[in-house]
């Protein structure tokens, strides 16, 4: 009896001193990550820029009544201060403003191409956001992105910009006009119709036939 209380008495300390081990692995472990995200903190907040330019004063006419574009732009726009709980919740908001895009598109913009854009835009917006939110984060990946959302959000800008200058194109003047004389001259003139492509097979003459018939 008494070995089977030392045996056991092993036993219990034997775990105790294992969950203290894991335990104190865990936490060396948790250190170890938080001082890898300190220091990948400070190069993801010095490299934090989505360098856009303004659009031009005609695309900003047709974009006036879309709150949702301005409001994806104000929020990349300001820069999280802090923790990288911050940076979390910014790539979280950047990504819902995004989404959003797909909301009340102005009829000038709602077209193939600009959606297409945006679905891209969003797809890179989602990428940040995971990428930002595991255990060790990848800096060089995160910094890529913040690049490559810059590029999407600026090339979305000048796609609003090449449909407002193929709006502007003057039509040749007279041009209707000119089609419509040109058609009434062909109808005038049947001589200027190309001709026929087929032929008129002749219709066979009865007394031919009958001469025919009476030589043989």
């Amino acid at each position: 009896m008494k070995y089977l209380k030392l045996i056991m008495l092993c036993c219990t300390a034997v775990l105790l001193f294992s969950c203290k081990d894991d335990e104190a692995q865990r936490r060396a472990e948790t250190v170890k990550t938080a001082k890898q995200n300190d220091s990948i903190l400070k190069v993801i907040s010095e490299n934090w820029r989505f360098n856009v330019a303004p659009v031009s004063p005609k695309v900003s006419e047709y974009l006036n009544p879309w709150n949702e574009w301005r409001q994806y732009i104000d929020e990349i726009s300001q820069k999280p201060t802090g923790s990288l709980t911050a940076y979390k919740e910014k790539t979280k908001n950047i990504v819902s403003k995004s989404q959003q895009l797909n909301n009340n598109i102005p009829a000038f913009y709602n077209k193939p191409q600009l959606r297409s854009r945006i679905a891209v835009l969003i797809t890179k917006t989602q990428s940040l956001s995971t990428y930002i939110n595991v255990d060790v984060i990848p800096d060089k990946k995160v910094i890529s992105l913040i690049k490559e959302i810059t590029h999407e959000t600026t090339a979305l800008q000048n796609q609003m910009d090449e449909l407002v200058r193929k709006s502007e194109i003057p039509k040749e003047t007279g041009e209707e006009e000119m089609l419509k004389a040109l058609d009434t001259v062909r109808m005038a003139n049947p001589d200027m119709l190309p001709p026929q492509s087929q032929t008129t097979t002749p219709r066979p003459n009865p007394a031919a036939i009958m001469a025919g018939r009476n030589r043989t």
